[in-house]
Parts: C-alpha cells; structure tokens; sequence
C-alpha cells in the first residue's frame, strides 16, 4: 500500500495518528470475524447498546456468564461495562477497601476484569493469576516519536483487551489467526496508517522471543484499548453530565454550547430560597425532586472513618463511599466523575446458581490473582450506564455474577441484606436460590464468603425507606449516555453509500501520511486516480461515518 504524503504540523500529525489509532481498534473491537465462529467479537460482551455489558437479556435473566466462540463454553462471571474502564489505574498498593488483606499484605485497588488481574504493568511480585501484560516491546522497531506517544495507552484497559481473543472460553482464535484475519479484512490499511510500518504476520522472532505476528496481535490489543479512552466510548453525555453543563454555562463561556436561558433562570430563582445553591451544584434545576433526593441519599455518608459530613434528616445509603472517585471530597459535581472507589469490596453478594461454573465453586475474586488475599472480594464498578438499555423490556444482571436482575433489587439488598432472613433458614434445603426465590419470600440467601463481608452500617441495614430506595433508583437512572457507539461502516453487510465508494476506489490511499513533520512542505509523490491532494484523517472518518466522536477527539 502506497500512502500520499502532505506537510502537516507535528501536533495535528499526533493528533490524527492517534485517531487512526483508535479507528483501528474500533474495527477490531467490533470484528465478530475474529473468532472461531466467526460470530463472536469484544462487541459480543460489551454491547454499546446495554452500557457496555452482556447484550443478550435471555442470557442477563438466566446463565449471565456468555457463551464462547465454541458453544460448548461458557464463562462464569457478568462481563463488566467497558465504559469508563479506561479510567481504571493500574493494580498498585492503596489504602482503601475492605479487609481483604491479611496481617502483612498490602491493599491494592485498579486492574482491570472484576479481579484485577489485567495489572496495567508488569506483574514484578509475581501473582499467579496476573493476566499477560502489553508493554514497551510493541515500540522496539519504532522511531517515528509520534507513535512512541503511544505508550500512555500502557495499562489496565490495554491489558484487558489482550486476553479474551484468544481465550478458548471466549473468542477461542490463536494470535496468528488474527493477525492474517485483520491483514485481509478492509480496515488493514488503517494498521499501517497508525503504527507507521506494515502488519507483519511473519513467525520469525523479532523481538525478546517475540514473533513478528504476536507484536502485531499486541499492537492490535493496544489499539483496542486506545479506542476505550475515545468519546465513542466515555461520551459523559448522561443527564446528569448534562445538567450540570446546563448551569455552568450560565458563568462560564467554556459551556456556551450548553447555555438554556431558561435554566439561568430557575437557578436564580432557586437562590432566592437557598442561599447555598451554587451553578453546577447540587440540587441541580433540571433534576426532579426525586432524582436530587436520590443524589442527597447517595452521598449522604455516615461511617467512624470518613471525614464527611453527613446529613441527619435522611438515612445515610453509604453510596459514595464505594461509588466515588475520591469518597473522601467528592460531591457528585466532578465533571468527569467515574463514581467508582477502584478498590476491591465483598458486599456480601450470594452464589448464583444459574451461573454454570458458579455451582459449588467459589469464586476468589482478587484473591485469584494475587493468592495472598483473602476470598470474596471485587473491584468497584463504574455506575455510569447501569441502566442502559434498548428498550424497559430489556433484562440487565448486576454484580460480579448476576444474581440481581434489577437495579431496584440491588438497592433494597443493599438496604435490608443484613436485617431481613436468610433464606436457607426459611426455605427447603433444596430450594434453589436465586433473585425470584428470594424477592417472593422475603429473604436474601447467605453471602458467598460471609466471613469478611461488608459490616451492616455500610451494607445491609441502612433504613431507608421503599420511596428512599426508588430515589437512588431514579438518580442512577440519570447517568445513562445518551451517546452509544455504532458498527463500523466496513463491518456491515451493507455499508453506507460513502464508505463504499470510499473502499471502491481505494481513497484509504490518498490519506495524507501522519509521519514526523518536515521542515519544508512535502508535495504529495502520488495522486491516485487523478486526485490533487491528500485526504485528512477527519475526511476519511466523515466518509465512513465516524466523524461524530472523531470530532470531539
């Protein structure tokens, strides 16, 4: 492939590597080629349409672990969303999260998968379970400076996306399968476009025992994980994200996009009587008074070690205190807030026996990892998209393993786990104990490993009311996205009308080169089919129908 050149700046060169970068990875992540069936893609587990998680509401309502490639696999744990993971750090020593540690053993929060076992950095105390790890090897034939900037993407995000391809449970395609499957497809020409050198599918060795094919499978993965960082996929378009930009526009120029007069007004009108009420702050205008009351009940935080102030005129839910950035400071007006602590947490989560490899097995969470922790704990999830769904019909499972097929349920355990009955004392032995089972008769079953689960105060006896608990419900409704990334154009039975004379006259090679800049401007050496000039980046996206998140890039 022949690839024309034009001058370009060195900040817009870096700039528009970077999306080619994260348009290759958005092919990649939605390529269900990329399997033994040829039916199963990253897309498969982590639907945009679903906020990121499993896809298939039977699946949500019953088994939740998804099928592999090969049917006759199944994994064992809820896909976690995808959204907002790339805000997940790498799995390092804190100081936060339950008692997993034993005398002598560190906390540790980020990682990415529900166990952390993507570490984002090599594994140097050696855990066993410590996923494989993407690292400066894929830049040891690199020296174009812009594409050694690609190393921020070295982390936990990147580290996820190596795994599940080749993974016989899930997407079951060895590394050089990949490798020749994207080197056919029509979006290879944007492999070269991104990483400045062709796809290499050759088993010679390159680098440190590493074939050629497996730094291409590598670079692939890391494309997929630059992709995660990108607006299609982290849009914070949710209502919330909305609102607040709705009152900051009323004093700061930066959110003249969002700026409502209407809503300068009510803000205004909301001083008179509260003296408090600040632009972007909570309560929030363009909230019900149902979904504020939710906001108030979520970071109302009431426990000996934290330095919050609590409020005594409604029960303190405790929310925050796991489902924050910063649950020391934060207020629930962080303009980029994650709501996710990024620490691991046993809430006392029962087994799900309609999970297949959930019977009778324990499942370690961190501990499986690391093997010096204690059973039963889980990394924090983000909460933004929780609700997403395509229609209300839709089920949606909630926790590592499912069990909780609504987010009301999972807000009245976390409400009454620790004060309601447990169901095995109330119910036959062989009662099969699932969410149904324990809504119809009152009951929550026992935790998975009780021994080290959250205390009462913090899960499980917490007060609130029936409409205390719908208010938490109504605000977590707010942080659903509006914005939900597409298939790819290229990927469609039937692409776009654009993209098609796009790929049929091969304008992919009239796309300007985003090497180093020069001096001097470069005259393009090549005109394919008559053409004078070459195409930017953000043209090409237009024309495969992806300029909407490539212009917020």
């Amino acid at each position: 492939m022949s690839l024309a050149f034009g001058a370009q700046t060195a900040a817009v060169q870096a700039d528009d590597r970077d999306i080619a970068l994260k348009l290759l990875g958005k092919h990649v992540f939605f390529d269900t080629s990329l399997s033994s069936s040829g039916e199963m893609g990253c897309v498969t587990c982590h639907t945009p349409e679903t906020g990121g998680t499993g896809g298939d509401s039977n699946v949500n309502l019953t088994q939740v672990a998804i099928t592999g490639a090969d049917p006759a696999t199944v994994g064992r744990r809820k896909p976690p969303s995808n959204t907002y993971a790339s805000f997940v750090e790498p799995f390092l020593p804190c100081d936060l999260g339950g008692p997993n540690n034993p005398p002598g053993v560190e906390q540790y929060c980020g990682g990415n998968f529900w166990d952390g076992r993507a570490l984002g950095r090599p594994n140097i105390e050696g855990f066993p379970g410590a996923a494989p790890h993407i690292g400066e090897e894929v830049f040891h034939d690199i020296e174009n400076p812009v594409v050694l900037g690609y190393a921020k993407y070295i982390g936990a995000t990147t580290d996820q996306a190596i795994n599940p391809i080749p993974n016989t449970v899930e997407q079951n395609m060895p590394r050089d399968q990949v490798c020749l499957t994207v080197q056919s497809s029509d979006y290879a020409w944007l492999y070269e476009l991104a990483w400045d050198t062709p796809l290499n599918c050759s088993n010679v060795i390159a680098y440190n025992g590493e074939r050629h094919l497996d730094i291409t499978f590598k670079r692939l993965m890391m494309s997929v994980g630059a992709y995660q960082h990108s607006k299609d996929i982290n849009s914070f378009t949710s209502k919330r994200d909305l609102a607040i930009r709705a009152e900051l526009a009323c004093i700061d120029s930066d959110f003249r996009d969002y700026w409502n007069p209407s809503v300068c007004t009510d803000v205004q009108t909301l001083q008179a009587s509260n003296p408090d009420k600040e632009y972007g702050k909570f309560p929030l205008v363009l909230f019900t008074d149902q979904e504020n009351l939710g906001h108030d009940l979520f970071y109302n935080v009431d426990l000996p070690f934290s330095p919050r102030e609590s409020r005594d005129d409604i029960p303190a839910a405790q929310c925050a205190f796991c489902h924050s950035d910063n649950p020391d400071t934060d207020d629930g007006s962080e303009l980029l807030q994650t709501y996710m602590d990024q620490a691991y947490h046993n809430i006392g989560t029962p087994p799900n026996p309609e999970v297949p490899l959930n019977g009778g097995i324990l499942d370690g969470g961190m501990s499986e990892t690391t093997a010096i922790h204690r059973p039963g704990f889980f990394r924090t999830p983000t909460i933004r998209n929780i609700d997403k769904r395509p229609n209300r019909q839709f089920v949606k499972a909630y926790t590592h393993n499912g069990f909780f097929k609504s987010m009301k349920s999972i807000v009245h355990f976390y409400n009454t786990s620790q004060v309601k009955d447990r169901c095995e004392d109330v119910l036959p032995a062989e009662t099969v104990l699932t969410e149904a089972v324990a809504l119809a008769n009152d009951c929550w079953p026992r935790a998975d490993v009780p021994a080290t689960q959250s205390p009462p105060f913090l899960v499980g006896a917490l007060g609130m009311t029936d409409a205390q608990e719908d208010a938490i419900v109504a605000y977590l409704q707010t942080l659903t996205d509006l914005h939900s990334a597409d298939e790819p154009e290229l990927l469609k039975p039937q692409p776009s009308a654009s993209a098609s004379m796009f790929m049929d006259m091969r304008l992919y090679e009239t796309i300007c080169d985003l090497a180093e800049a020069e001096e001097e401007p470069v005259i393009p050496f090549r005109f394919p089919r008559g053409r004078s000039s070459c195409m930017s980046i953000d043209d090409a996206a237009r024309r495969l129908d992806e300029d909407e998140w490539v212009s917020e890039e």
